[in-house]
């Protein structure tokens, strides 16, 4: 059975990273069912396609957690859009929060967008197995989701002034109440396809592949780690 669910949002994203992990020699295995996934039982890793947007995200993920589990952990992964100067193409973001900037609660006020906090000992322990490379970097801190592409420098500052996220995707706070639901550590990790400006939808097309296989880069020697 699978200790470790990864659920990427399109099957893109599911293609190139099983494409990684059968590159570094891993056998795997199709799981029918109602979600495209792939089991590496080497690693007792399952990677599935959750489906754009937090609903269908959410949805998937429970499927795959009542119909594949019990899991130990779940992580949300695939392209973002970096917030942020020091966040480049193909760099590799850790949450530490998935803050949900969509929900908007106007009666009694203006609320702040809901912050589902990320496992920090599953967090900590990627990081520390995260082995150095010379082609991206590492960032820890918050990422953005919501049903909205962000494709204006102008939207994007406003979203990282807002939420103090270091990239903005769609899925992650979908992830995060299932995982919250069902009592599992949860993380997500995203590697930056753009700068979430008026380029994104052409570069996020054109670093997808490469730039989802450093999200595989990341999380690979910590799921060899947890199998010795």
């Amino acid at each position: 059975m699978p200790k470790t669910l990864v659920v990427l949002p399109l099957e893109l994203e599911h293609a190139a990273l099983v494409e990684f992990f059968l590159d570094e020699k891993y056998p795997a295995e199709e799981v029918p069912g109602k979600a495209n996934a792939t089991y590496f039982p080497d690693l007792e890793l399952l990677v599935a396609v959750g489906g754009q947007g937090k609903t269908q995200f959410a949805l998937t993920t429970q499927y795959l957690v009542d119909t594949q589990g019990p899991m130990d952990f779940i992580i949300a992964g695939g392209a973002a859009g970096g917030l942020v100067e020091t966040v480049n193409t193909g760099d590799v973001v850790i949450a530490t929060e998935a803050v949900e900037h969509d929900f908007k609660k106007r009666f009694g006020g203006d609320a702040p967008a809901p912050r589902h906090f990320c496992c920090s000992d599953l967090e900590e322990s990627i990081r520390k197995c995260t082995r150095a490379s010379e082609s991206f970097q590492i960032h820890v801190g918050p990422i953005t989701g919501g049903d909205e592409d962000i494709v204006d420098a102008g939207r994007a500052k406003e979203l990282h002034l807002q939420t103090d996220a270091l990239c903005v995707a769609w899925e992650g706070p979908g992830g995060a109440r299932v995982a919250e639901f069902n009592g599992i550590p949860f993380t997500e990790v995203r590697a930056i396809t753009d700068a979430a400006d008026g380029d994104a939808s052409d570069h996020f097309l054109d670093n997808l592949s490469d730039s989802v296989k450093n999200v595989g880069r990341v999380l690979l020697p910590w799921l060899q780690a947890n199998q010795s």
